[in-house]
């Protein structure tokens, strides 16, 4: 059964500029609407707040204008029906965004006063966007982006499309005027790609890489369906591997990123080179003596010391990801592959011959080796600058003759 963590606001007022408090919390449709359709979907749904706090619903979403009356009745009969899920949250800082399908956060002016500034859920939204976790952010939810950071102190979501609310939705509203700030101004100001529909109060979504993101309340269906849908397309095959290795994130992707090294330490790639340097390169690869092919591929992220991934055209569309995390001694590593059909009958049967019969166990066994393979790379540059090797894991250390 999929999960999602759907992440509320614990607020229960927005400070305005003057000082003053206007009650708030989150938006009942953001909130209603998405978890019926992930229940409908057959999705586990996990409520969090921080501190586990229960949240606050906005009384101004439960009214007219905020909907038409016979929806409004339907969200609060839903809400009232859900009473105690929502009323008793998980703690935030208690949860691992790997641990689920995706993360989800509903908006409403909630998150204009806590999840903006909470380190914990900065450092949750961090830890998912690195790791390839989908996030969802809805209307005013992508405010909670603000408080996350990277190791060097940099943005994470900087260079990212998305939308939220826009400043013209936001003045529709006859307290906005008093707003310390609006969500499209300090989105682009940290360099987000801000783009917005339009039509003001239409529903808008976008998706960059693994970041989806809707416009306004109008946007929580259509936001919902397209996260299920694409999670729900089950690859016809999904590997990943992770190691930790004593380097910083930024050795580790220039590494991983100077392709015509690839045959250094992939097990399958003895040779690349680039077509289009940045862009598109081509790998010779073999699997035992007489079995050998050509791939084609396409870049599809590179940021400097947080991804590195590819999708390949031929023989078999796939794809390739390396998520660089900062932690504790170094950057751990998560290799990902994921091919959404499976292979072709000729190929597979090519394969059985080589004497590779179950293709998951060959690429995890291979991805692991990649990984070793890098991990020594990067030691034997410590040694060639020092003359001796970094502690091993057991403490000891390793010195060259």
């Amino acid at each position: 059964m999929p999960a999602v963590l759907m992440v509320l606001s614990a607020a229960d007022h927005w400070t305005l500029r003057d000082g003053t408090r206007h009650p708030t919390g989150y938006w009942a449709e953001e909130v209603a609407e998405p978890h019926r359709l992930f229940r409908a979907a057959g999705w586990r749904v996990t409520v969090a707040t921080p501190g586990g706090v229960p949240p606050t619903v906005d009384r101004l979403s439960l009214r007219f204008p905020a909907g038409a009356p016979w929806r409004l009745r339907r969200y609060r009969r839903y809400l009232a029906a859900h009473a105690e899920e929502f009323g008793n949250p998980r703690d935030l800082s208690e949860l691992d965004p790997t641990d689920y399908d995706a993360v989800f956060y509903p908006g409403g002016h909630g998150p204009m006063e806590d999840l903006a500034v909470d380190p914990v859920s900065g450092a949750l939204l961090t830890r998912a966007l690195h790791a390839g976790t989908p996030l969802a952010l809805l209307c005013h939810a992508p405010a909670a982006t603000l408080a996350a950071t990277d190791a060097d102190g940099s943005w994470p979501f900087a260079g990212y499309t998305m939308t939220g609310l826009s400043n013209r939705e936001e003045l529709l509203n006859r307290f906005a005027r008093k707003a310390p700030w609006l969500l499209e101004d300090r989105l682009v100001a940290r360099g987000a790609r801000y783009v917005r529909g339009r039509v003001p109060l239409r529903p808008f979504v976008t998706v960059d890489r693994t970041l989806y993101t809707g416009q306004n309340p109008a946007s929580s269906g259509r936001l919902t369906r397209r996260l299920i849908a694409d999670r729900s397309a089950a690859p016809a095959l999904a590997v990943r591997v992770s190691r930790t290795v004593p380097a910083s994130p930024e050795r580790v992707y220039a590494l991983l990123s100077d392709i015509t090294r690839m045959g250094e330490w992939s097990p399958e790639t003895y040779a690349a080179r680039w077509r289009e340097p940045g862009r598109r390169f081509t790998g010779s690869n073999r699997i035992g003596r007489f079995y050998r092919w050509r791939m084609t591929a396409t870049v599809t992220e590179a940021v400097p010391g947080r991804v590195f991934a590819f999708t390949t055209a031929w023989p078999s569309s796939s794809s390739w990801r390396y998520a660089l995390e900062p932690v504790d001694g170094g950057t751990r590593i998560t290799e990902s592959m994921t091919r959404t059909a499976p292979q072709l009958p000729l190929v597979r049967a090519i394969q059985r011959v080589v004497g590779v019969r179950d293709r998951a166990a060959h690429l995890r066994a291979g991805m692991a080796t990649t990984l070793e393979r890098l991990d020594a790379a990067l030691r034997r540059a410590d040694v060639d600058r020092s003359g001796t090797a970094p502690a091993d894991s057991d403490g000891g250390r390793r010195t060259t003759s």
